[in-house]
Formats: C-alpha cells, sequence, structure tokens
C-alpha cells in the first residue's frame, strides 16, 4: 500500500500537467502581465522607526521578459471607398491593388521588417526615419503601420509573382541588423539610420535558423467582435519570457 501511495503522488504532478489547457497564440499574445508590484520592503526612517512601501517597477525590460513575446500582424486592403480593411494574409491580390501592413507586440521590443525585392536583395522597410525618428523600439499598445502615413501603400505592379515580408521582433537589439542600417555615434543610445540600408540573404538565413519554428505558437483569427468589427488578422508568439527572446516571421503576399 505505501509504494502505492507514493506511486500516487509522484504521479500527480504530471496528469495535473496534462490537464492544463494549451493556449493558442492570440490567447498567449494578451495574456496579462503579472503584478508589477514589487514586495513589500522596510523603509528606515530618520527616528529609526520602520515602515513599510511598495515600490513600483519602472524597468520596461524587466517587464517586457514578464509575458511571452507575441506579435500580430494583419494586411490591410484599400476598397472602393479608400477604406483600408483587413483581408486574410493569404488573399491573392491583383496589379492596382493597394495595402498596408500593421504590427502590434504585445510587449516592448525592437522590431525589424525587411521587403525581398526581385533582385534577391531584402529592402529595409521598418526601423523608417518617418517613424519615431528612426527608432525601432516598440511598446505594448503600440501600433506599426508600413509604409507610415495617410498616404503609406503599397501598390501591386504589372509583374506577377510572390512578395515577400520578413519580420523580427526582439527583447534586446538585433546586433546583425544594427550593423546593417544603424551608424552607432559616440555616446550609448546614439545611433541613425544608414541611407539606402540593404539586407542581405545570409542576414535573413541566419535569423531564420536561430528561432527554430518548433518555438512559435502561429494562429489566424478571422472573427467578429460584439461591436461588429471584423477581425483577420496572424498572430505569433514566442511563449519564452527569456530576455533574448526573439521571434521570426515569413509573409508571402501572393500576387496574380
Amino acid at each position: 500500500m505505501k509504494h502505492f501511495l507514493v506511486l500516487a503522488i509522484l504521479a500527480s504532478p504530471a496528469m495535473w500537467g496534462q490537464e492544463q489547457p494549451v493556449l493558442k497564440a492570440r490567447e498567449l499574445f494578451y495574456t496579462p502581465p503579472p503584478d508589477t508590484v514589487k514586495p513589500v520592503s522596510t523603509v528606515t526612517t530618520k527616528k529609526g522607526a520602520t515602515k513599510s512601501a511598495a515600490v513600483k517597477s519602472g524597468d520596461t525590460h524587466t517587464l517586457s521578459a514578464s509575458v511571452p513575446l507575441g506579435l500580430r500582424y494583419a494586411v490591410l486592403k484599400r476598397d472602393a471607398n479608400g477604406q483600408y480593411n483587413e483581408v486574410d494574409p493569404a488573399t491573392s491580390f491583383r496589379s492596382g491593388d493597394r495595402i498596408r501592413l500593421h504590427v502590434d507586440a504585445n510587449t516592448s521590443g525592437y522590431l525589424y521588417v525587411v521587403m525581398q525585392g526581385s533582385s534577391g536583395t531584402w529592402k529595409l522597410l521598418f526601423p523608417s526615419a518617418e517613424i519615431a525618428g528612426g527608432s525601432n523600439l516598440v511598446r505594448k499598445g503600440e501600433s506599426r503601420q508600413i509604409p507610415s502615413g495617410d498616404r503609406g501603400q503599397f501598390v501591386f505592379d504589372e509583374q506577377a509573382g510572390n512578395e515577400k515580408l520578413f519580420i523580427v521582433l526582439t527583447r534586446e537589439p538585433e546586433p546583425d541588423l544594427d550593423k546593417l542600417i544603424y551608424s552607432m555615434g559616440g555616446k550609448p543610445g546614439d545611433r541613425s539610420l544608414v541611407a539606402q540600408a540593404a539586407v542581405g540573404n545570409d542576414v535573413v538565413s541566419k535569423l531564420r535558423t536561430q528561432v527554430a519554428s518548433r518555438d512559435l505558437v502561429f494562429e489566424k483569427v478571422e472573427s467578429t467582435s460584439a461591436d461588429g468589427k471584423l477581425e483577420k488578422a496572424a498572430y505569433v508568439v514566442n511563449p519564452s519570457t527569456a530576455p533574448d527572446a526573439r521571434l521570426v516571421v515569413d509573409i508571402a503576399l501572393k500576387h496574380k
């Protein structure tokens, strides 16, 4: 009987873990962060008395590492009325179609977006000098439109084929990309965009191999909210909360 009890106790944690629901990418993206209030600390006053004080953390990097690293992206197509609406990223586009890309991060991180041209070279789309002074730091709740501005858009020309986008989101700046797109100044954090920065296939391939697809959670969503708003977007999440967590996304826009 004793042996049976020991086995039952040892098996319980494993059985409990198997019963836990597996969260989808969208659920992971919206996972709320834990309480950011640090444990109560003791403060000594001038008279020698002590009192407790709760200190809120203002360390963005610490907060960013408290949740999975998530990315939401949506392709918006212009309709006949000039309005941009989310469409399925797998849509087959035609010559003359005008689109935008919207990207959201669920926590602070560094965003990079490049597009592959017909020559095979990857052209930098983000960071852009027109957005946040060229900074690629994005914070929770911030949305990035690519291209930026009221008139920012991609227009499909007469040449059919697939337009390839490559998105990278990291908790820390990505050295291989920063060397190509930024000119580092003498002071810490002093950097400016390099004009006409191009990214080679070798860099893109290296970043792909650093993040295995099995480590990421993908989900494409098509649903209507209570207020009638239609969502057609894709979520990609790296469940890791490590400070060096990153994720990469390949997007192929079909052009017929």
